[in-house]
């Protein structure tokens, strides 16, 4: 090897690049293939907007699901410094685009440009109000097309599951909670501003059903899942099937 060149190992397969990112990234993108499978038809041979696309784990899972074209966004810059460079080496660029979008709630697209988009563990980290980024994502899709939340815990249920898995903390005010999990160990940080920052952007509270379904300003359709016994039986009484999810899954059609 020539003195002072850093030989750089290409990535040959799509699990060489997930165990690159780290143990857990090769793992979440099996399970969020196992997630999007019952939704192949929502997603084969269309243009999915990736929102939150991070270092693009939920892209290439939604390419397995037969995904035409992925349309990557995130509001942090060095997410995409390692999943664009993923994305030349597994010679995807023809069918994933990823952009860095500071204010994700003004996307550079034209308004319902997409047949459906994920956002994938994306909502629990925006801190409440969220009307305004639904809104954004919710204008993107076509008429007839679909905006598919996953892996956002529930806020309904007395327990969370996300950040601090510890009872009732997700409903209690954001500071106390935030003592609790500092005081437990369980979310260790300075008491600066920049770990406050960081506390409200951990996922411990959540988004709920009807949080989601208010900012939505066109006519929708809820495509309820009723894969457990529990989804068939609140919708008997009429209400939401993912209600006692701990990470509910939300369809929603426009129109």
């Amino acid at each position: 090897m020539q003195s002072g060149v850093l030989q750089v190992p290409v990535a040959r397969t799509l699990h060489d690049v997930m165990r690159g990112f780290g143990p857990e990234y090769e793992e979440r993108y099996e399970e969020l293939r196992r997630q999007l499978a019952p939704l192949r038809a929502l997603i084969s041979g269309r243009h999915v907007l990736d929102y939150g696309c991070g270092r693009g784990v939920s892209s290439h899972a939604l390419l397995d699901a037969g995904a035409a074209h992925v349309t990557g966004v995130d509001a942090f810059a060095d997410h995409l410094e390692y999943s664009v460079p993923a994305i030349h080496e597994l010679g995807l660029a023809d069918r994933i685009t990823m952009h860095h979008v500071p204010d994700t709630r003004r996307l550079p697209f034209e308004r319902e440009r997409f047949d459906a988009v994920l956002c994938n563990a994306v909502f629990e980290h925006i801190p409440a109000p969220r009307a305004a980024w639904i809104a954004e994502v919710w204008a993107m899709v076509k008429p007839g097309g679909v905006l598919i939340v996953n892996e956002t815990p529930n806020p309904y249920l007395p327990w969370d599951f996300h950040t601090l898995h510890l009872p009732l903390t997700n409903w209690l005010p954001s500071r106390v909670a935030y003592a609790i999990g500092w005081l437990t160990g369980r979310f260790r940080r300075a008491h600066d501003d920049a770990s406050w920052t960081d506390w409200r952007h951990s996922g411990w509270r959540g988004m709920g059903f009807y949080e989601l379904v208010r900012a939505l300003d066109r006519p929708y359709t809820v495509e309820h899942e009723v894969t457990r016994p529990r989804h068939r039986a609140l919708r008997a009484v009429g209400l939401p099937s993912g209600l006692l999810d701990p990470y509910p899954l939300f369809v929603v059609r426009k129109g």
